[in-house]
């Protein structure tokens, strides 16, 4: 791969959130823009944390799923909905805060993107947030490192 910087590749636009921001805004934003990861910056926009898809789905809080049977194509609930349902309303009235991950990989924007993608790949990341002087200036997703990949091998994989 030919010498890029991190500035090179990096989304320029991105969507961001305060740390007050409610998971259910969270939620509406990781839809609303088809997007996995969300900055949590302050009121100067210096990053404080990072969410993820999988840290509302995954990670902090889980919601207790009820068990159920499927009898002639309906599901039957049969233990559990009630738990479900406070679990649920639980999860959505948390703020960003209390879901985020505080210690975030960055990166400089002159970082090489060979490096980004080292580290990427081996702390099984999906972005990671360049930034100077504590202020987010873009993001780097695993989408960007492809699309790059593919720019420079696309027709010619034996490069």
């Amino acid at each position: 791969m030919k010498e890029r910087l991190a500035s090179d590749i990096m989304e320029k636009v991105f969507v961001s959130a305060s740390p007050e921001t409610s998971v259910f805004d969270l939620v509406h934003m990781f839809v609303k823009h088809k997007i996995s990861v969300i900055p949590i910056v302050d009121d100067e926009e210096k990053l404080i944390g990072i969410i993820t898809d999988a840290d509302l789905l995954y990670k902090k809080i889980k919601p207790h799923v009820p068990h159920y049977v499927n009898l002639l194509g309906a599901s039957i609930y049969y233990n559990g909905i009630s738990e479900y349902d406070k679990g649920f309303k639980k999860l959505m009235a948390c703020t960003a805060r209390e879901m985020m991950t505080k210690n975030v990989i960055i990166a400089a924007p002159d970082a090489d993107v060979e490096q980004i993608a080292g580290v990427m790949v081996a702390e099984h990341l999906k972005v990671i947030p360049i930034v100077k002087d504590k202020r987010v200036l873009g993001i780097v997703t695993r989408y960007n490192i492809l699309d790059e990949l593919y720019n420079e091998y696309g027709n010619d994989p034996e490069k």
